[in-house]
């Protein structure tokens, strides 16, 4: 009499139909988790600026006073262009020391340490959380924002601080869950157009993909 086996054994498709599905499963157990994650940053985001635009509101009501003082050869709208601004400076790409020193009537203004590299890029946040915090109410409301969100790391990681006369400031500047410095645009800042003014602020967040003018940017508004 013949006696037969039965095979146990799983052949070669069947473990490569295991992998597959494992695979599937796995790129969208991470698409998940991803949506879900993002999902909670933008929620954060769009508390800060909650946050940010009650201290924005702050600020204007505090009526706040820049000690801008012209040159007798400045024109005319360039000299009143600091007593019509009813929030903090718009310094976006631009050196920030000589626009702080200037507003404040300082004889001058360094980022230190010497040498640190400072991004242009972060001149708006960083104006907007110095003037913002120079009003009591607004720098209450500062508070509030999560610590993960204030840095004043360099774009090589270092600590940097700024001098304003003889007072030194700690540079701060806002930056979205991603890790990317906040937009900041309250008016033409290369001309100084008071007419270029908006009627409040808009704060721009890059979003997900971390670049700024694409779909998934987060704004204030």
């Amino acid at each position: 009499m013949k006696s037969y086996r039965h095979k146990t054994g799983v052949t070669l498709v069947e473990i490569l139909i295991v992998v597959a599905v494992i695979a599937i499963l796995a790129t969208m157990v991470v698409g998940i988790a991803t949506r879900i994650n993002n999902q909670s940053k933008e929620q954060l985001t769009k508390n800060t600026f909650a946050l940010l635009n009650a201290a924005l509101g702050q600020f204007r009501d505090y009526g706040y006073n820049y000690n801008y003082k012209a040159p007798p050869t400045a024109p005319a709208p360039v000299r009143d262009f600091y007593r019509g601004l009813d929030f903090p400076l718009d310094c976006n790409g631009l050196p920030l020391e000589p626009a702080l020193g200037t507003a404040l009537g300082a004889a001058g203004a360094e980022i230190i340490p010497p040498g640190v590299l400072h991004d242009l890029n972060y001149s708006g946040s960083e104006a907007l959380y110095f003037f913002l915090s120079r009003v009591p109410a607004s720098r209450q409301t500062l508070d509030k924002i999560d610590d993960s969100l204030i840095t004043n790391l360099s774009f090589d990681k270092q600590p940097m601080n700024i001098t304003i006369g003889v007072k030194i400031f700690p540079l701060l500047r806002i930056i979205d869950p991603w890790g990317t410095t906040l937009h900041y645009d309250y008016y033409n800042e290369l001309t100084l157009d008071p007419k270029s003014k908006r009627t409040f602020p808009e704060i721009t967040s890059a979003g997900p993909d971390r670049i700024f003018g694409t779909g998934d940017d987060i704004t204030n508004r």
